[in-house]
């Protein structure tokens, strides 16, 4: 019997000034097979996508200094980092603030809270949806 090729772990990158908030996603996601790296602002962002390029980001829209916006809108416009995918996880769940992140260059929205249960399938379905990400699909 031939042994299975196993498929390499997603990274993810997780953006969030809420310490609290950073751990839990990424408790979540790590038990979920993922390999997470976090930032706590956009400038460690922009650090983590030049030492290792996630497979998806994951954004919290309000940051002090640059918020998630300008993370998103700085992320899209470079060539290394337009293909991967940008999602905003937020508390912000009006429709003129989810045309604002996706105007900014977010893929995709979230809102928080997040259900724990349900959160890596989510993140999974993101995943598939929008490529392979790092090299498009």
């Amino acid at each position: 019997m031939a042994a299975s090729k196993q498929q390499p772990k997603k990274r993810i990158l997780i953006v969030d000034d809420d310490t609290e908030a950073l751990e839990l996603y990424s408790a979540l996601l790590g038990a979920a097979g993922y390999q997470v790296d976090q930032a706590e602002h956009a400038l460690a962002a922009v650090a983590a996508v030049v030492r290792n390029a996630p497979d998806l980001i994951i954004s919290d829209i309000r940051m002090p200094i640059v918020d998630g916006m300008g993370l998103a809108h700085e992320l899209k416009s470079h060539i290394d980092s337009r293909v991967i995918p940008v999602v905003a996880l937020t508390g912000y769940d009006d429709p003129g603030t989810r045309e604002a992140a996706l105007k900014a260059g977010y893929d995709d929205y979230l809102t928080k809270p997040v259900d724990a249960k349900k959160f890596p399938s989510q993140i999974a379905e993101l995943i598939k949806k929008h490529g392979k990400g790092k090299g498009g699909k």
